[in-house]
């Protein structure tokens, strides 16, 4: 019988880390893009390939908890959404933000909503360009295609929203609502 190991993988986060810092991130940008607006791109780029990859790496190294969810949601075939693809968002936040937990303010069949209180993209924005740049809030781009990829990836159409941010709040919200079909 396999022993039955609830926690994460940690080497998830490291590898994760190690592909994906976000001051190496933000420092490449620095030097390829003189201001941040045209580093848009690049946000939605790194946002989309990080997401495959923690989704890549997520499914290679399950944990006991995940595999109990999996299993229950086979046998009820009640709540997929979102615990399938909010797995995958704590796993890219917990990897890359100085954080050990991720706040989830809502988790229901219609929609889930989540909070960061620090963030070392935003960080590292305002290091390498500047506090002006970084009160733009370009990195939203790269959260809101976090959430869109790993939600589309297990075959969820969702409507995402920014509610807060580091800028003018101090902490970023995201609410992702289920669509109806």
């Amino acid at each position: 019988m396999k022993e039955f190991n609830p926690d994460l993988d940690q080497e998830i986060l490291k590898n994760l880390l190690k592909q994906f810092d976000p001051e190496s991130f933000v420092r490449g940008l620095k030097q390829q893009y003189p201001d941040i607006e045209s580093a848009a791109l690049s946000f939605e780029e790194f946002g989309r390939k990080f997401a495959r990859k923690a989704i890549e790496l997520g499914e290679e190294r399950t944990d006991g908890t995940y595999e109990v969810m999996k299993e229950a949601i086979e046998k009820t075939g009640e709540v997929r959404f979102p615990l399938i693809p909010q797995r995958y968002i704590e796993i890219a936040y917990l990897s890359i933000q100085p954080i050990k937990r991720l706040w989830t303010l809502m988790n229901s069949p219609e929609a889930y909503s989540y909070k960061l209180d620090r963030c070392s993209i935003y960080t590292a924005i305002k290091n390498e360009y500047g506090e002006e740049a970084a009160k733009r809030m370009t990195c939203k781009k790269l959260c809101l295609t976090i959430i869109d990829e790993v939600f589309s990836h297990f075959g969820f159409a969702v409507e995402t929203s920014m509610e807060t941010n580091m800028a003018d709040d101090g902490s970023c919200e995201f609410i992702v609502k289920r669509k109806q079909k």
